[in-house]
């Protein structure tokens, strides 16, 4: 019957278009959250080379008033 045919053919054309919208919207989310996770990585280490420097600072102030002590 190829008024069935038609009909079948057009919901599934419908089909194919909502599953290519949902999977564009889904990169689309993977992309973002690729770029805030790499976005809150580069904050954490940014952080952590912060307070690494810090403690580095107290420890070189902590031997000068190791030294000055002897």
């Amino acid at each position: 019957d190829p008024h069935r045919w038609l009909a079948e053919t057009k919901w599934l054309c419908e089909e194919v278009k909502e599953r290519e919208s949902k999977e564009k919207k889904l990169r689309c989310y993977l992309v973002r959250s690729r770029e805030q996770l790499k976005h809150f990585t580069q904050m954490k280490e940014t952080e952590h080379e912060s307070l690494f420097k810090q403690i580095k600072k107290q420890e070189k102030l902590l031997e000068e008033v190791h030294r000055e002590k002897r």
